[in-house]
């Protein structure tokens, strides 16, 4: 739980820097970020959500916690590729669907998050 914990808050720290213009550190976090998770954006972008989780999920059935985090970073990403942005953004509200109707409590953050990429999707 302390390696969510200090993902989540790498995570954070990337949108500060993207908001404050500070977005060039942003590469090196995103990597740091997938690495922990043992993951890359490719990985996110081509295996099914069931398979994703399965992988994410450990012994410490951590695998939705896993998966949000997984989801902002690649959300955090497409930032970074604004060619592949749209397609990057399809995906992650994909996933966070998913996400919404495999976890057992209700996300309120989720639900703005997938607001926001359905905005960004239709500019």
């Amino acid at each position: 739980m302390v390696q969510i914990e200090e993902l989540g808050k790498m995570v954070a720290q990337v949108i500060f820097n993207r908001n404050n213009n500070a977005a060039a550190k942003n590469p090196e976090l995103i990597q740091t970020v997938f690495e922990n998770l043992k993951l890359d954006q490719d990985f996110l972008m081509t295996t099914a959500p069931d398979d994703i989780l399965r992988f994410l999920d450990n012994e410490e059935k951590s695998g939705i916690l896993r998966l949000e985090i997984a989801i902002k970073t690649l959300i955090e990403s497409s930032y970074q590729q604004p060619k592949n942005q749209p397609d990057i953004l399809r995906r992650a509200k994909e996933l966070l669907e998913y996400l919404q109707t495999h976890d057992t409590t209700f996300s309120l953050e989720r639900v703005n998050l997938l607001n926001e990429i359905e905005e960004q999707i239709n500019s």
